[in-house]
This record gives C-alpha cells, structure tokens and sequence, in this order.
C-alpha cells in the first residue's frame, strides 16, 4: 500500500473529476485505500476507484442535475398547490435510478408498508438519494421530523433549500454510511435499496448498520431488477441475504412485495 502522500495525492487525482470531487471525502478516501491494496500501478488504482464510486453512487444519478434551476421549479408553485408538487416532484425523481423504479407504485408504495406504524412521528433516511421527494406520499404525522443524508454534496445541498421552502421540520446532511452510522433516536429509518450496495463496500456492513440504528422501525428494501432491467436472480439472492440478516432475531418482521422492489419493516 502506498504511503500517506502518495495515497492523497491518488485521492486528489480522483477527485479532479467534478463528478466525485463532489462525494464524501471519507468514501473517496476508503475505496481508494482499498483500491491500492489491489494494484501497483497508480493509474490502475485511480481508474478502479473511480468505477467503484460510479458503481456506488454515479450509476444511480443523471449526469448533469440542474439543482438550481430543479428549486426554482418547485419555488415556482402556487401555495397549497398539492397536484403541481406531486407533478414537480415526480418529474425530478425520474433523474435518481432508484426512485424512478419505484415512480408507478409510489401513490401506494409508502401508504401500504408503513400502515402498521402510522402516522410517522420522525423519520431517518439513509443514502437518501431524491427519496425525501416523496414526503407528499408518506403517512407522516402532522408535526413530523425528517432527517436525510446522502454522499453526494450538491444533492443534499438541493435538498437542505428544499426542507426549508417548503417548511418542513427537516434536515440535511452529508453522511458517508459506511464511516458513520447515525445515533439519534426516531420511529423509522429508511434504508431504501441501501443495504446491497452497503455490502459492496464491505461484507457484514448491513448487519452491523441495522443492529446500531436507534430506530423503533427500519424499513428496508431491495432492488428485483439490475439498473439494465434484468432479473438475473436478484429476488432469490436478496432474500437470501436479508434472511441470513435477521437470523436469530427476536424482531418483527412483516414483508411487502411491489413489481420491482421487496420492503422489509423491521419492528426491534
């Protein structure tokens, strides 16, 4: 492994690109640490770290997000204007991989997994992606709280203006996951289509992110099919992983199965 300044002058190098100068530091800094263990060349150590980090976190997003010109659409709206909300949001939603599969169940997709604990008094949500633009289809209390953090800077930025035009009791925050797992204490943690990718960067990861969350509930989902549409097995192997995760649990768990997507709400 190189040493500590040769390792920051690779991370430096990733990050020449906008595209992770923009992510969490603590992640660049791991997969590339992680990544010069696999290589000599630096070249090959740089190249690998940036297909991790697009694997992790660019292949879900489109290229270029207008962030500003996004907000300006929502401050555009008429108070009260729940239909062009719902529309505003459903068009920027479309730009995140993750919420774009879940865009034609989303009118039930959070009524139906979350009925056993509603309304929501507060709510966590991890690797965030654009899901807290889903707020408007949640079964949330009046006064509900809402915490979300993801890696990506820019999108939490968007979303911190977000929270606050439209009044929301909620904040944003740059958190890297897999360096940190949040302490406060709220009803529901949201880890939608995380845990896979939590496993990709380090085996166990999973496990030890749902045993330290202090959360009451944990609703927890998995993708069916791969970002290219196909199947491959996945349904099989994610339950398969999600069983060998709770194993010996004294938790309850109730299962909800959509077209491209399971949800676990996991009851401690």
């Amino acid at each position: 492994m190189p040493e500590k300044e040769e390792d920051q002058a690779m991370i430096d190098q990733v990050t020449r690109s906008a595209k992770y100068a923009q992510l969490a530091g603590t992640l660049v800094s791991r997969i590339t640490h992680e990544e010069a263990k696999k290589y000599k060349r630096k070249q090959d150590i740089i190249q690998s770290t940036r297909t991790r980090l697009h694997q992790l976190t660019g292949a879900y997003l489109a290229p270029k997000i207008d962030y500003t010109q996004w907000l300006h659409n929502f401050k555009s709206l008429s108070l009260n204007d729940e239909l062009g909300l719902k529309a505003t949001s459903l068009s920027m939603m479309r730009l995140h991989a993750s919420t774009y599969e879940r865009i034609e169940v989303l009118p039930t997709f959070f009524q139906t997994s979350l009925a056993p604990i509603s309304p929501v008094k507060s709510v966590l949500d991890l690797a965030c992606g654009l899901n807290p633009l889903s707020i408007p289809w949640m079964p949330l209390a009046d006064a509900f709280t809402y915490f979300a953090s993801d890696v990506v800077a820019p999108l939490v930025n968007f979303l911190a203006h977000y929270f606050e035009l439209f009044a929301y009791n909620a904040k944003a925050s740059i958190l890297d996951l897999s360096y940190c797992i949040p302490s406060q204490p709220v009803q529901l943690a949201l880890l939608m289509k995380t845990l896979p990718l939590m496993e990709q960067i380090e085996h166990g990861l999973s496990q030890k992110i749902i045993e330290n969350l202090n959360a009451e509930h944990i609703l927890a989902t998995y993708p069916l099919r791969s970002l290219g549409g196909r199947k491959k097995g996945m349904e099989e192997t994610y339950r398969s992983q999600f069983d060998q995760l709770v194993a010996g649990r004294a938790w309850k768990i109730q299962e909800f199965s959509f077209p491209n997507e399971v949800a676990y709400l996991i009851t401690k």
